[in-house]
């Protein structure tokens, strides 16, 4: 019991609580109280799913004490119990997101219980809901501390040539509203070159909507970016507005484009080319004012090459294309992002280590195949596990090592078709790991050889065979 979530009933009269009680204590986790005062100690004091008040109460009315609820607990579903013809007043809360229902004394238990349960399904997809919401908070003040602390209107820490040719051409673009596209490795930094180029924009002060499309099953994207009406598929109990509607005067960034199924492909194109959307089960065009920014980890030629990604789509996306280039070609950037990060994540930890000159030798060494996100996670480790000691080499916990001793692999230990069918997501993936077999194939195992064949440094190749299941 003590594991259910609460249900409190808030009445000014000792007996409607114990009647309430006797009815649904052995259902329900119930909680009581007198007053709203009362309530709203026991509020603070532990989760409360639905509120239940009687309306007329001494000090402070029901629907009085549910419109305090929406600051402190928004989560929590609040309903009116009463006994009283106040339609208007009460129909005029439910208007206002003030209240969910009413219920009409005296309730019969055989009514009131399905409420309840339905009543407790929406708590709990309201508590997921803004437990994501948390999560995505905590993320995006992550970003924007970065975005503040890396981007001062000059450019990036440790900005160089590659660099400064893109934020050159951010200064022009962002004030318009033109579609652009960011193309880059995985970890390279897109979201926040997205958010740079909002910030620039004439629509800065409007939401910045971040998307990952490939965080979403196929069935559910279309409802995701467009919303969808109620009853228009099964678990639609009402209307729910998409990520397009809720950037409204803003910027929506779609990340990992590539991954969008052909279908929803379809009605991006006519968004971008029409200015409208329609929801999921609807037929009103809603016309949108948002920024488009999308960004992609993958060869989008390719993938229109191989049938995976409209042609057309393609050019209306990459009206301006920024690059982003990989890590290992910004060489001079790793050892003014490490001090960045070194101080970022000592500041977290409340140490002090420094890096030693043999540690950012070692950094520079390395060809950071997971760019600079890697290169944050190996300083967030080595703060962690240094406890305020001076960062060595060895401290850095990378791969070099391993990856200078293995100049060969044994060509007979590789099943490229039973890796492809088992353990590689995309026939993208299945294409990349088929390259790099051939040119292993060609250069008899040699890794550095068939890294100069499919133009790529020998860590970069080691790291992708390792995480592609061939060595």
């Amino acid at each position: 019991m003590e594991n259910k979530p609460t249900i409190l009933y808030v009445d000014d009269e000792q007996e409607n609580l114990d009647a309430f009680k006797f009815a649904f204590a052995s259902l329900f986790h119930i909680k009581t109280a007198l007053s709203a005062e009362e309530a709203l100690k026991i509020i603070s004091q532990e989760e409360v799913a639905i509120l239940l008040a009687d309306q007329r109460m001494p000090k402070m009315t029901g629907i009085e004490l549910c419109e305090k609820l929406i600051e402190l607990k928004p989560e929590i579903v609040r309903m009116i119990l009463t006994a009283y013809t106040e339609t208007e007043l009460l129909l005029s809360a439910i208007r206002r997101g003030h209240v969910q229902d009413y219920i009409v004394k005296p309730w019969k238990k055989s009514e009131l219980k399905p409420i309840l349960e339905k009543a407790l399904e929406e708590y709990s997809h309201r508590k997921e809901k803004m437990e994501a919401l948390q999560s995505r908070t905590t993320k995006v003040q992550s970003l924007e501390e970065d975005l503040l602390q890396i981007y001062d209107n000059r450019g990036m820490v440790g900005i160089d040539s590659g660099l400064k040719e893109i934020f050159q051409t951010i200064k022009k673009a962002a004030p318009s509203d033109t579609t652009m596209l960011l193309t880059g490795e995985t970890g390279t930094g897109k979201e926040l070159i997205a958010r740079i180029i909002h910030s620039e924009s004439k629509r800065k002060d409007q939401p910045f909507i971040p998307v990952h499309c490939a965080a979403f099953a196929k069935t559910l994207i279309e409802s995701e970016l467009f919303g969808h009406e109620k009853g228009s598929f099964t678990g639609a109990d009402q209307r729910r507005v998409g990520r397009f509607e809720l950037a409204k005067g803003g910027t929506l960034f779609l990340d990992e484009i590539s991954e969008v199924p052909p279908e929803i492909q379809v009605k991006l194109l006519r968004v971008l080319q029409e200015r409208e959307i329609q929801r999921v089960g609807g037929n009103q065009n809603i016309p949108i004012d948002v920024r488009l920014i999308v960004a992609t980890n993958k060869d989008l030629a390719t993938e229109v090459r191989a049938g995976n990604f409209r042609e057309d789509l393609l050019y209306r996306l990459k009206v301006i294309e920024l690059k982003i280039p990989p890590l290992r070609d910004r060489k001079n950037d790793i050892q003014s992002l490490a001090q960045y990060f070194l101080k970022k994540y000592s500041a977290k930890v409340g140490t002090k280590p420094t890096l030693t000159s043999a540690a950012v030798n070692h950094l520079c060494q390395y060809d950071w195949p997971g760019n600079v996100r890697e290169l944050e996670n190996i300083i967030e480790r080595a703060v962690i596990l240094s406890q305020g000691a001076p960062i060595d080499r060895e401290d850095l916990n990378l791969p070099i090592e391993e990856m200078l001793r293995t100049e060969k692999i044994n060509m007979k230990e590789i099943d490229v078709e039973k890796i492809s069918a088992k353990n590689l997501r995309s026939e993208t993936q299945k294409f990349e790991t088929q390259r790099m077999a051939e040119a292993l194939m060609k250069t008899g195992g040699n890794i550095g050889e068939a890294a100069r064949l499919l133009g790529m440094a020998k860590s970069t190749l080691f790291y992708r065979l390792k995480k592609n299941g061939l060595i």
